[in-house]
């Protein structure tokens, strides 16, 4: 099951996101909050809106009132990001694309790009998607399809990657190692139709960003 989650974050172009979601097809449709404002905007209609509901406007309230409502207290532990990917994985989602979860505000920009390894742990392939930045971290060993010609990041998350062999782009890696201080994957370029990225240990970051 592909699954959208709408977070209450930044969204620059509306026929960006029009476009995008036209294409992605998802299954089923989750609203953090105040992302729901913007599925509104898109006149989307989300399977469910979760959250402790202090973004969602009173007009968007109104408008989903026959949409599913999962409400929690301001005061918890989790930000409603957080909940609506669990609600995700128990509901047995495969693919996961999170939108608005990157903007002006590098505290929650950073805290949504660690909860993709929520996904990581459990197999399920996701990525956190904006006007200019598709980002993923992998886990595992993974093989992937990005166009030729396609610029391409490779980032360490925490602690040192080690083994790591990358092939399929310009500048391949023969059981390297990268560290949060030496992160020298950056904008690599994709030559060949498939790549592949293996390592023996740790968590990198897949970054394709456009200017």
């Amino acid at each position: 099951m592909k699954v959208i989650i709408f977070t209450n974050g930044e969204y620059k172009s509306k026929d960006f996101y029009e476009t995008y979601i036209n294409k992605v097809k998802a299954d089923y449709l989750i609203c953090a909050d105040g992302g729901a404002n913007f599925a509104r905007e898109l006149k989307l209609k989300p399977n469910i809106i979760i959250g402790d509901m202090d973004s969602i406007t009173a007009e968007t309230s109104e408008y989903y009132k026959a949409v599913q409502l999962e409400m929690y207290p301001q005061k918890k532990d989790e930000t409603d990001t957080e909940l609506a990917i669990m609600h995700a994985i128990k509901r047995g989602a495969d693919k996961v694309i999170v939108l608005g979860g990157l903007g002006s505000r590098m505290d929650h920009s950073i805290a949504n790009i660690y909860l993709l390894k929520r996904f990581t742990d459990v197999n399920i392939e996701a990525e956190i998607v904006n006007e200019n930045n598709q980002i993923r971290l992998l886990g595992k060993t993974t093989e992937l399809n990005f166009p030729i010609g396609t610029i391409v990041s490779i980032l360490p998350i925490g602690e040192n990657v080690t083994g790591l062999t990358i092939t399929g782009f310009e500048y391949p890696i023969s059981a390297g190692e990268m560290s949060v201080d030496k992160p020298y994957g950056i904008s690599n370029v994709v030559n060949k139709k498939t790549q592949r990225i293996s390592f023996e240990k740790g968590l990198l970051m897949v970054i394709v960003a456009a200017d």
